[in-house]
């Protein structure tokens, strides 16, 4: 872990204490980060980078503040945090703000294994290259264009409190994707993409399979339009639960229930999906791209379970919210969000049922946390006794996310790694289809 990150968190402490602030949480961080994208066999972007920033979470005389710097010299420093003081004395007290009990600061004890040590020095050009290749050698007919692009990037970071506390942690992370376009013969230009992440290059996905992931994605859409609005089963794949799971989390949050703006303040202990789904929090998977040792308030990381057999169990309160709502902190945000999966695979599912859309992806849509509407555009494919009848877009789905989530049925066994939502597909019952 790099030692000149706890320095320099340590220092901004020290100097904020002297300046005359009564508490400080101070964070530092440095990443490096490469993007390269290439279209039809033209290198379209390499974008390196490199970034070192600060930020001071100030306590003085009752009040609160955040403040964040790139410039990390100890002279600037001194002027950032002094004029950052001073700005901070003129807001209103807050009495809820301030550092947890240092008795309840630490970090997990887990390994995470999030840096990949081996992977050192990657060639960028040949990756994009075989990324954007593979995918257009793949789509032999209709293609329009391809964009194949990659990135790397490693990150560290540290956090520091007045009262005792210091936090670190790194990552690395790799990525390789490609996007599509095709031609349809009413002149439509349906688009398709997939990618992968992970934090060792070696578990990402071979190019390949992405590839033929992207040529599936991209046919399917050929010929689609909307069917006739009706209600029916709906199969969500993997890749794109995490707009359902999104909507049902987005409303647990400490401050939207405490400010009235969430529909789950009355839901505690009560069902808020089918005894058929339960929901985990789990930051000590291992290589989890959502996992960490402590959270936002320096408060060590354990698993949590959201939802129950339908019941929800806990709200994502942090140390402020919990002490404004008089209730414990659990932790104020997430970190892998974790569906069991089931025992069938997702072909398995569509074979018993006599009509479904499967989804495979959202367009543009909303919702309201208060109220757990929502709306979505969609596209997908209508299944009919298990066949595929035709690709479908131009529809959306809507209603209330208590009501999608009493109709969930069962979930696949394919949950899906690249990203901090590790959802499988989901199957819903009776879902409100709008299009023709």
């Amino acid at each position: 872990m790099s030692h000149d990150l706890v320095e320099t968190a340590t220092m901004i402490v020290d100097l904020a204490r002297a300046l005359g602030a009564d508490e400080v949480t101070a964070w530092t961080s440095k990443g490096t980060y490469t993007d390269v994208k290439q279209r039809d066999g033209t290198l379209e972007k390499w974008q390196d980078s490199q970034s070192r920033s600060a930020a001071a979470a100030l306590y003085v005389d009752g009040r609160y503040s955040v403040h964040n710097t790139n410039d990390l010299r100890p002279e600037a420093l001194r002027h950032f945090l002094s004029r950052a003081i001073d700005a901070t004395r003129h807001l209103e007290p807050d009495p809820d703000r301030g550092l947890p009990e240092r008795a309840d600061m630490g970090m997990a004890d887990a390994a995470l294994d999030l840096v990949d040590a081996e992977t050192i020095d990657v060639d960028h050009r040949a990756w994009v290259d075989a990324m954007q290749s593979a995918t257009t050698s793949a789509i032999p007919h209709q293609l329009r264009s391809a964009e194949g692009f990659v990135w790397s990037g490693s990150s560290a970071s540290a956090m520091v409190t007045s009262n005792g506390f210091v936090g670190t942690s790194a990552s690395t992370e790799f990525g390789h994707g490609a996007e599509v376009s095709m031609e349809d013969a009413d002149g439509k230009l349906p688009e398709a993409y997939d990618y992968a992440v992970a934090n060792h290059q070696a578990d990402l996905p071979t190019i390949e399979s992405i590839a033929q992931s992207i040529a599936d994605r991209g046919t399917r859409q050929l010929g689609s339009s909307p069917v006739p609005s009706q209600r029916g089963a709906m199969l969500v794949e993997n890749r794109v639960a995490s707009r359902i799971i999104g909507t049902l989390v987005g409303p647990l949050s400490g401050g939207a229930v405490y400010e009235q703006r969430s529909c789950m303040t009355d839901k505690l202990g009560e069902a808020v999906a089918s005894s058929a789904f339960s929901l985990f929090d789990d930051p000590h998977l291992t290589r989890g791209l959502g996992s960490g040792l402590y959270d936002g308030d320096g408060r060590p990381t354990r698993p949590r379970t959201l939802i129950d057999a339908g019941i929800l169990q806990q709200w994502l309160i942090d140390v402020y919210y919990g002490r404004k709502l008089e209730r414990p902190p659990t932790s104020g945000g997430t970190s892998n969000l974790v569906v069991p999966p089931g025992t069938r695979d997702a072909a398995a599912i569509i074979q018993d049922l006599p009509w479904l859309i499967h989804v495979d992806g959202f367009l543009g849509g909303n919702s309201n946390a208060s109220t757990g509407r929502y709306s979505f555009g969609i596209r997908g494919t209508l299944f009919k006794n298990g066949e595929a009848v035709q690709p479908i877009s131009e529809m959306n789905i809507s209603g209330s996310i208590f009501d999608l989530m009493g109709g969930f049925v069962e979930a696949a066994n394919d949950p899906w790694l690249s990203g901090s939502c590790r959802s499988p597909s989901l199957l819903f019952d009776a879902v409100q289809f709008s299009g023709a």
